[in-house]
């Protein structure tokens, strides 16, 4: 299990790098979203069951998305984009440990994770179920798939046309 600050340096890194000048300073505000779903630690025998789903992030991206369209606000619109890429870098890496993370909880029970490992073996890469001389542990691959996702996502938001938030942009 990635501990508190492999969650918050991954996440808050990521959006260091590679988010809006303008507004990654509120990465360093809003950081202890990285591992708010741990709080069910608190609750017995509810440990990456209640706040490890996507449910999570219903709030969250519904402020976003009233930010943007209804209230226009641009900073408020950023600040709730972080807060979501926060909470769901805390899913995604918890996603790549043996635990998993039931993603849709209150509807479905299960648990879902990645645990192959990669091996590097006479020049070729295998993925095994069981870990046989790992060479890179899946939580790796956690990090470098939050680490590719946030760029993703911005270069889709900054050419995907949104006429009315250009223009305010603009002026």
């Amino acid at each position: 299990m990635p501990d508190p600050f492999v969650h918050i340096t991954v996440s808050v890194l990521a959006l260091w790098l590679f988010y809006n000048k303008k507004y990654r300073h509120y990465a360093l505000y809003l950081f202890p979203l990285a591992v708010f779903p741990d709080i069910d630690h608190l609750i017995p025998n509810e440990h990456r069951i209640l706040f490890h789903t996507l449910f999570i992030l219903v709030p969250a991206i519904g402020a976003a998305l009233y930010a943007r369209f209804k209230m226009k606000n641009n900073a408020l619109y950023h600040v709730m984009c972080i807060a979501s890429f926060l909470l769901l870098s805390h899913l995604v890496l918890d996603f790549f440990t043996d635990a998993g993370v039931p993603l849709l909880y209150p509807l479905v029970a299960t648990k879902y994770s990645f645990t192959y490992e990669i091996l590097l073996s006479h020049g070729s890469v295998t993925l095994i179920p069981e870990p046989r001389a790992a060479f890179v542990q899946s939580e790796v691959w956690g990090i470098l798939l939050v680490g590719i996702a946030l760029p993703l996502v911005l270069f889709i938001n900054k050419h995907v046309p949104f006429a009315k938030s250009r223009a305010l942009e603009a002026a």
